[in-house]
């Protein structure tokens, strides 16, 4: 405004304190911000104040975050007990105490029925057990002991063959072991391979005297034949008939012929030292 003077009158102080006043008041009704006189950012003006501000008010600090606390990791699963694979030389009882399996071998070999098929007796290098419930045993196959049936079923034994029949007995038709022409000591040797030792003696007194041991010898009156001089001599056909020229069947013959006539080789050579003949 202009003086009475002409010249533009200075507002008075108390006017400019006025206006001040003023502008705060607006300034803090309507939340905005003050600058003070250094410059510096001023804390925001609350609307609960006292009308006036604090000037050259330092910026308010945030504080930290506070440290949150450290989420426990989680507790690690409990592992599967390990298993163990048979080595050579192992039975269940060893590997039971080796690997303090509770329960013993007889725990060690329920859990793992479905690997040892055989019986807790039948364990083989490879196989891979469990040694304890919280592990299956792994379905190996089971070696063999130098290939023993796995886990499979033993083959059925093969059938047995049929039995053969028996070879008949040797009949004394059969060719003579030793020709009408063999030498006394021969003769003699075979009838010890049939007659009884204990008869030997007297049989060979017997056969001596009646004919030397001759197969072919023939009485010229009465026709008797052979070594033990049968009358007539194809009686001995009745063990075979190769009678004739076979020593063997004719020894056969008179060993029968003293044993139903005198009970025995002794019991005839006795007769025939009385008699000269049996």
């Amino acid at each position: 405004m202009m003086s009475v003077n002409g010249r533009p009158s200075l507002p008075s102080r108390a006017t400019i304190k006025r206006a001040i006043a003023t502008a705060v008041i607006v300034a803090a009704g309507a939340g905005l911000p003050m600058i003070t006189a250094g410059g510096a950012s001023a804390a925001p003006l609350h609307s609960g104040s006292h009308g006036h501000a604090a000037q050259h008010q330092s910026a308010a600090v945030a504080p930290a975050a506070a440290p949150q606390a450290a989420t426990p990791a989680a507790a690690p699963a409990a592992q599967a007990p390990a298993g163990y694979t048979v080595q050579d030389g192992d039975w269940l009882s060893k590997i039971a105490t080796s690997h303090n399996v509770q329960g013993g071998w007889q725990k060690l070999y329920d859990l793992n029925k479905s690997v040892l098929v055989g019986g807790p007796d039948m364990i083989y290098p490879g196989q891979h057990l469990a040694l304890g419930d919280g592990q299956a045993p792994a379905q190996a196959q089971t070696p063999a002991p130098a290939q023993a049936p796995a886990a499979t079923q033993a083959p059925a034994p093969a059938p047995a063959p049929a039995p053969k029949s028996a070879p008949a007995a040797p009949v004394a038709t059969a060719a003579p072991a030793l020709s009408a022409n063999a030498s006394v000591a021969s003769l003699q040797a075979l009838a010890a391979s049939i007659v009884p030792a204990d008869q030997l003696a007297s049989f060979d007194q017997i056969i001596t005297h009646e004919s030397g041991w001759s197969v072919t010898a023939t009485n010229p009156s009465s026709g008797a034949y052979g070594l033990p001089q049968a009358l007539p001599g194809n009686k001995m056909a009745s063990v075979g008939s190769d009678w004739a020229t076979n020593p063997a069947t004719q020894i056969k013959w008179a060993l029968q012929y003293m044993n139903q006539t005198y009970g025995s080789p002794n019991q005839a050579w006795v007769f025939w030292q009385a008699h000269q003949a049996y």
